[in-house]
């Protein structure tokens, strides 16, 4: 790993399960572009592989190595799941910010600056994004259902600002990250119990932002038992935060 001296101010981190070949490569042209977005800021890179048993070689991490400055590489084995994988890259982030994101960065970049910017000068504590229609268009039916499902859940059960809690982008400042430490869910709904802990706390600014996909995402389907996996995880999560005092 190499790094400056100079102040972090916002730590990207991204989980990692065995990821398409080349992606070391897509990686580091999208962080590029994100520096373009950010000339002023001081990024940091965190990636967290989560056990992964395909894609993932040491030559990769060089590469990256070798191209930004300020890069961290945490590898945790066995594989647990990408809340696990997240809270692994929240606890070592140092920056003043930290906004998480998928290893293709699916969402269209514009919504890193927007997100920071958000953190920065409307003194709001979590960003979460909001998947917007064209995301919807391109689901499986599963996960299509899975969605529209999680959202009602949310409704009936979490009372929580906003019903979409999954979008797999989120950013806050330290205040939020506290809280995103407190979670103990290991895999997607993670996203959820963070929301749903920071919301309950009372003290958190949290603010909802459309997200878009970008164009060339292609998402992958979501077998049967992932699905009835992740609805005993809800209810784990509801759980959670019964008994979760404010």
């Amino acid at each position: 790993m190499t790094s400056t001296s100079q102040h972090i101010a916002l730590d990207i981190i991204q989980p990692c399960y065995n990821p398409l070949p080349d992606w070391e490569k897509s990686v580091w042209l999208h962080f590029q572009e994100v520096q373009k977005l950010l000339p002023d800021v001081n990024i940091k890179l965190i990636i967290v592989n989560d056990g992964s048993i395909k894609n993932v070689s040491e030559n990769q991490i060089e590469y990256l190595k070798a191209r930004i400055n300020n890069f961290e590489y945490i590898n945790s084995s066995p594989n647990h799941g990408k809340g696990f994988a997240l809270r692994k890259g929240v606890e070592a982030s140092k920056g003043t910010f930290q906004i998480y994101t998928d290893i293709d960065f699916p969402f269209e970049l514009i919504h890193i600056k927007e997100i920071y910017e958000m953190l920065k000068n409307n003194n709001t504590d979590i960003v979460s994004g909001i998947r917007s229609k064209n995301y919807y268009s391109t689901l499986s039916p599963q996960r299509l259902l899975a969605s529209k499902m999680s959202q009602i859940l949310n409704q009936l059960f979490l009372k929580l600002p906003f019903n979409d809690t999954q979008s797999g982008i989120k950013g806050f400042n330290r205040k939020g990250r506290m809280i995103f430490l407190r979670t103990t869910i290991d895999r997607y709904l993670a996203d959820t119990e963070f929301l749903a802990l920071a919301a309950k706390s009372g003290k958190l600014k949290i603010i909802p932002h459309e997200v878009s996909l970008r164009d060339d995402i292609v998402l992958s389907k979501m077998n049967f038992s992932t699905f009835l996996l992740e609805l005993k995880n809800f209810f784990t999560v509801y759980s959670i935060i019964f008994r979760t005092k404010a």
